[in-house]
């Protein structure tokens, strides 16, 4: 007797839980692949696997170990639906990234690394942020954030795990019409083709994101990077998505507040409209400083004396708003850079 032949009699079985990757990797009844039926009461019984009862645990111990790592943690909310490996090996044509002992979905800190470094090469300011992964070049921010291939970054990214009890599997599919077009290319796109369901999984629900000093690197030193780090990355999430399928609105996630370590009272920080200034401010080269405190004049003309102050010392400490006659020049080749320039106390 063949192995599919021997799993024709073999049911999910009930009130159990199952190793969700076992199953998935093991229990499909038909391997021919026109067989959609199979793939799609495989994935169905896969998605409706409960979260292992050791799981709740586990998480607790991860938790505490990050927490005694220093890490920094956040809740990550997922705005529409979430793919993660959907590329990886498997048998059917699809996959999900799933955690290898308790076979829960999670997020790989690569992605969420590969992701944020993307993120601040595609749309941050500055020669700072940018890359060239052909040549393994990185400018002086993305060097430092996020390494290169001769030394770590200042940040760690660990993986996300999901809350116990707060995420869901879904059957998905995939449904290209025209199959030949997309495949070989060869043959055109028509009225008279059939689709070809694909089914996967997806996942919906609250994962936990942490981020910590790299080894040797201390909190004070690694501090600036981590609040850019985070910005960057609840920018990326909201914006761009993680995982496959971000074309179509999948990988959304909201970045929520620190989460409270203990009863430890979180440290106070700048507003997240100072945030983001200080993290494009970062990256900024001299000549590229009029430009930003134009592009940015709402942001700053909203700030409060405090946080305008904080804005100008960094600025400051980078070498920058020192020099009278460029303040002057700015001034009259950026018309509206006037009062920036008032509100961070540069005119008399």
């Amino acid at each position: 007797m063949g192995r599919r032949s021997a799993l024709e009699g073999v049911r999910l079985p009930q009130g159990k839980e199952p190793h969700r990757g076992l199953w998935l990797d093991k229990f499909l009844r038909s391997a021919r692949r026109e067989d959609t039926e199979a793939k799609r009461v495989l994935v169905r019984e896969a998605a409706g696997v409960p979260e292992p009862g050791e799981y709740r645990a586990f998480f607790g111990r991860y938790r505490k170990a990050l927490e005694a790592l220093g890490a920094e943690l956040r809740q990550a909310r997922t705005l529409s639906r979430l793919a993660v490996g959907l590329g990886g090996e498997g048998v059917l044509e699809t996959a999900l990234t799933l955690q290898r002992a308790y076979g829960v979905p999670y997020i790989p800190g690569s992605a969420l690394k590969g992701l944020a470094s993307r993120y601040a090469h595609l749309y941050l300011e500055g020669e700072a942020w940018r890359r060239d992964l052909a040549r393994f070049q990185r400018g002086e921010a993305q060097a430092g954030l996020f390494g290169t291939t001769e030394e770590q970054g200042l940040v760690v990214f660990w993986d996300a795990l999901p809350l116990p009890g707060k995420w869901k599997l879904h059957p998905d599919i995939l449904n290209p019409h025209h199959p030949d077009y997309y495949g070989s290319g060869e043959a055109p796109p028509a009225d008279w083709d059939s689709p070809v369901p694909v089914p996967f999984l997806s996942v919906t629900g609250t994962f936990l994101l942490a981020l910590s000093p790299a080894p040797g690197v201390s909190p004070e030193e690694a501090g600036p990077w981590l609040r850019a780090a985070w910005r960057i990355l609840a920018w990326a999430l909201r914006e761009e998505g993680v995982g496959a399928k971000t074309s179509s609105g999948y990988g959304r996630m909201a970045l929520e507040e620190p989460v409270s370590q203990g009863e430890k009272p979180p440290a106070p920080g700048p507003s997240p409209v100072l945030q983001d200034l200080l993290t494009r401010a970062r990256a900024l080269s001299y000549k590229e400083v009029p430009r930003f405190l134009a592009a940015q004049a709402e942001a700053i003309l909203g700030l409060s004396a405090e946080e305008a102050e904080a804005l100008r010392r960094a600025l400051e400490e980078r070498g920058f708003l020192r020099n009278l006659a460029d303040l002057k020049r700015w001034r009259k080749e950026h018309p509206g850079l006037e009062g920036v320039l008032a509100k961070l106390g540069l005119l008399a």
